[in-house]
């Protein structure tokens, strides 16, 4: 996702990672997260889920988001 992938590259989120997970190829792992949708954003911290969204395309929601974890 472009939008998340800009944002890790600012400093705030400096320590941030991204992956993205080819919800077709790997549905196990999708179902394992409990991601019902594609284009759904998971946030940890740690081990911890700090939110979630899905199908959001405002980078200012987004941004929101990943404030979460930090």
């Amino acid at each position: 996702m472009p939008l998340l992938q800009s944002l890790v590259k600012e400093k705030e989120f400096a320590t941030a990672a991204a992956f993205e997970l080819d919800y077709d190829a790997q549905r196990d792992f999708a179902k394992a997260l409990g991601v019902r949708w594609q284009s759904t954003i998971i946030v940890f911290k740690g081990a911890q889920e700090k939110g979630r969204s899905t199908g959001d395309v405002d980078i200012a929601s987004i941004r929101s988001l990943m404030e979460r974890a930090l």
